[in-house]
């Protein structure tokens, strides 16, 4: 079986939110913390891997009008499904675009922007993501903020033959009863990029146990240590005004998430 890029999966697409939200300790309190973001700093709200929307449309239901980028069709599609649901007032606050998050241009300066749940390390080149940082310094207001969501790397699991740290996830579709699940199958570390490509397996049972669908779908990821990271902002005209370990605004510690305010200068 050929892995598809992830996002390009119509099987990662249709179960992204269930196996990312359902016990995932990783995301505990986000969205929270981006609406206290917003509250803090205003809209517009500029949104990099706007994804299903899971964070957008959040922020659409407080009040606040958000622009999605996504280069992912698939992605797009399944966010404005779900905003299909929602009162047409909130609705009109989300405007979603197709997108590459390293290139984008948009006569629109926002004072707020998020890149949320790892979306920057995507960005599997270090060039890709200095391009990226300079898309959105372009289009912050003059001491706007940047908020980024990265994972902290653990290194014993970046070297060559390491197993995944990701855990086998899974989840129930409480509309059909079918269980879905997500293991790791292949990873291959490059500690000379800091990057890795990891293929996952993604599966979806019925309740009586029969497998109805299976994918494999692979990306590719760049870590990034706290420190690299400072250079990164100071370079890209960057300040960084907090460093958090966890959505509660825990102190960062090693192999916990790296949570950003930066203010563009």
């Amino acid at each position: 079986m050929a892995a598809r890029d992830f996002y390009d999966s119509e099987l990662v697409v249709a179960t992204y939110d269930l196996l990312t939200e359902q016990g995932n300790p990783q995301i505990n309190g986000d969205r929270a913390f981006y609406l206290d973001c917003a509250a803090r700093h205003g809209g517009p709200v500029l949104e990099l891997g706007v994804g299903t929307g899971r964070v957008a449309w959040a922020l659409a239901e407080a009040g606040y009008s958000v622009v999605g980028l996504d280069r992912s069709a698939g992605m797009l599609r399944a966010a404005e499904r779900k905003g299909a649901a929602l009162p047409a007032a909130t609705r009109a606050r989300v405007q979603l675009t197709q997108a590459d998050i390293a290139d984008f241009d948009l006569d629109q300066r926002f004072p707020l922007a998020l890149i949320t749940f790892s979306t920057f390390q995507h960005l599997a080149a270090a060039e890709a993501q200095r391009a990226c940082l300079a898309s959105v310094h372009r289009h912050l207001q003059a001491g706007g903020r940047l908020v980024l969501d990265l994972f902290d790397p653990l290194l014993d699991a970046c070297v060559p033959g390491a197993p995944s740290p990701n855990p086998d996830r899974q989840a129930i579709d409480p509309s059909s009863g079918d269980l879905l699940r997500r293991r790791s199958i292949r990873r291959v570390n490059d500690p000379s990029s800091q990057s890795f490509l990891e293929t996952f397996r993604l599966e979806r049972f019925d309740p009586s146990g029969r497998l109805l669908a299976q994918a494999d779908a692979t990306h590719h990821l760049r870590w990034a240590t706290r420190q690299e990271l400072r250079y990164l902002f100071e370079l890209c005209g960057f300040e960084v005004e907090a460093e958090f370990g966890d959505f509660q605004r825990g102190a960062p510690a090693y192999g916990r998430r790296q949570i950003w305010i930066v203010r563009a200068l």
